[in-house]
């Protein structure tokens, strides 16, 4: 039976037996996987001391019939994160995310490379500003979206193209005019639409002033009604 490496972000844990558990990774090379930490007690415990969300870290593993994870290595640990409860929420929620809308071994570098930026972000902003929880939680819903192909249309009226735009269309997938809008489109304000496009088209590395990100919080309201019900609309279109 042939043992791989790769590195690995922790999506969750679930515990099978006694002595064992199923942890799921989103790993570099091989997109997510799911593997049980099957051992005695001792083995288990210095196993799980690198295996606690959110951390990055080097495994090594068997696929097969039952694929098993053989070493686990502690790489990064985001430690502000893992002090912090609201923090260590938003680490949870992105997980369970990824996890519930990504298929076993399918790599996606984008995404890798996007929870690694998110998590460097957060643990190191955090303490600056507790406004810079929600907005990575924001910011990483974004693009994981953006990564899965449902980017919203955000560029003018999604059915004619005019410019002058005052709502979100969730079965068109993008702003609509008057003349297009129906009685359930959800509507947007100028600085709501401004702020939904520097959550799916801006690098986080643009958002290093504290006062761009506060001016967008103070949507926080709008924008997690707005991403969640954009997402609970892709979970259905996905599965």
């Amino acid at each position: 039976m042939n043992n791989y490496s790769t590195k690995a972000f922790i999506l969750k844990k679930q515990i099978s037996e006694e002595k064992d558990n199923f942890y799921h990774f989103f790993t570099r090379d091989f997109g997510k996987i799911k593997l049980l930490a099957k051992s005695t007690r001792d083995i288990l415990a210095k196993l799980a001391g690198h295996l606690e969300i959110p951390a990055l870290v080097d495994i090594t593993f068997s696929l097969g019939q039952h694929p098993r994870l053989i070493t686990a290595l502690e790489d990064y640990p985001y430690l502000n994160i893992k002090k912090s409860a609201p923090a260590l929420n938003v680490a949870f929620k992105i997980g369970e995310l990824v996890d519930d809308l990504t298929i076993i071994n399918q790599p996606d570098d984008n995404l890798f490379q996007l929870l690694f930026d998110t998590f460097y972000f957060l643990d190191n902003n955090l303490t600056k500003s507790t406004k810079i929880i929600d907005f990575s939680w924001f910011y990483f819903e974004a693009q994981f979206l953006k990564i899965l192909g449902y980017e919203p249309f955000l560029d003018g009226c999604v059915v004619c193209g005019t410019a002058d735009t005052h709502y979100f269309s969730f079965s068109e997938r993008g702003l609509v005019c008057l003349k297009h809008f129906h009685q359930n489109d959800f509507p947007l304000t100028l600085n709501q639409k401004k702020y939904l496009k520097a959550l799916f088209q801006v690098p986080l590395t643009k958002f290093n002033s504290l006062s761009l990100i506060n001016q967008i919080m103070e949507e926080k309201k709008f924008l997690e009604e707005f991403l969640a019900k954009f997402t609970l609309v892709v979970k259905f279109d996905i599965m």
